[in-house]
């Protein structure tokens, strides 16, 4: 059998399998364990591999859940609404956008058409859909009941992180900033949105997996400004103009700050016009 992310699609037909049953404890040859690295959301971020994703984790539920000592109420209810989530977000949506421009078409030939044959609105044929364990009822609100389960999956004493990984439920490890110096520099943008008293620069910036951007500003050519240390974007530079009423151009870089010590150059330089 497969592995969830192996390359097989979710609508293959080819069942998902774990890529090994957890074995147990074992005291020979044990490391000293070590700090686990920085994992990423589990949950994909792009639309199109989550059909896969429900699929593999509706597959893996039966395998682990009696491992986990889940009830098969709550096995049942988290393969159906998973099994429904990935027809949702896969077969459903598509033929529904394919639909659409035929959709189009026929409102075309209802309104400025020619011909004598009577008009008839296009029907919809939608996907066949997933076969549910018996008894059980998709509710609204599936994906939430899915992320709850899996907080609870991770809250059981045999739950292991290799089960994780194979379920689809572990984010894949971030690695970690390079030494101090080898980085490359921040990427910074900059706008200027409406304040309180005049424009304010709103700064985004990406942390690429570093602790903190140290930021600098500079007003009207001025010398370099200290602006802190960020963790998240974006931030507001609020400072008020050097002369009120008076447009000024303000400019900004930052760097990547880890362990106590700068870890990348300065980014180039972003410029923005504030007003009153």
């Amino acid at each position: 059998m497969a592995l969830w992310n192996s390359g097989v699609t979710w609508s293959s037909g080819i069942l998902w399998g774990p890529s090994a049953l957890p074995s147990g404890p074992s005291n020979a040859n044990r490391k000293k364990k070590t700090k686990p690295m920085k994992r990423d959301n589990y949950y994909p971020r792009t639309v199109s591999e989550r059909p896969e994703w429900h699929a593999n984790l509706a597959a893996k539920l039966p395998i682990y859940g009696p491992i986990l000592g889940l009830t098969p109420a709550q096995v049942n209810q988290g393969v159906a609404d998973n099994l429904l989530l990935a027809y949702g977000l896969g077969d459903w949506i598509s033929n529904v956008r394919d639909f659409a421009p035929a959709c189009t078409s026929s409102l075309d030939t209802l309104t400025i058409g020619t011909g004598n044959e009577a008009f008839v609105f296009k029907p919809y044929t939608p996907p066949d859909l997933p076969t549910l364990p018996v008894g059980i009822v998709v509710n609204p609100g599936a994906l939430t009941r899915t992320f709850g389960l899996v907080q609870v999956i991770k809250g059981l004493p045999p739950y292991t992180e290799d089960m994780g990984i194979d379920m689809g439920i572990v984010g894949s490890e971030v690695p970690p900033p390079p030494p101090p110096g080898d980085a490359p520099v921040p990427r910074i943008f900059v706008t200027a949105i409406p304040g309180d008293t005049n424009e304010v620069g709103r700064v985004k910036f990406f942390k690429d997996g570093h602790e903190y951007v140290v930021m600098e500003g500079r007003r009207g050519g001025g010398a370099w400004e200290s602006l802190g240390m960020h963790m998240k974007s974006p931030f507001l530079d609020t400072r008020p103009l050097l002369v009120a009423g008076q447009a000024e151009v303000r400019e900004y870089r930052g760097r990547f700050f880890d362990k106590g010590a700068n870890s990348s150059g300065w980014s180039d330089v972003a410029k923005v016009t504030v007003g009153p």
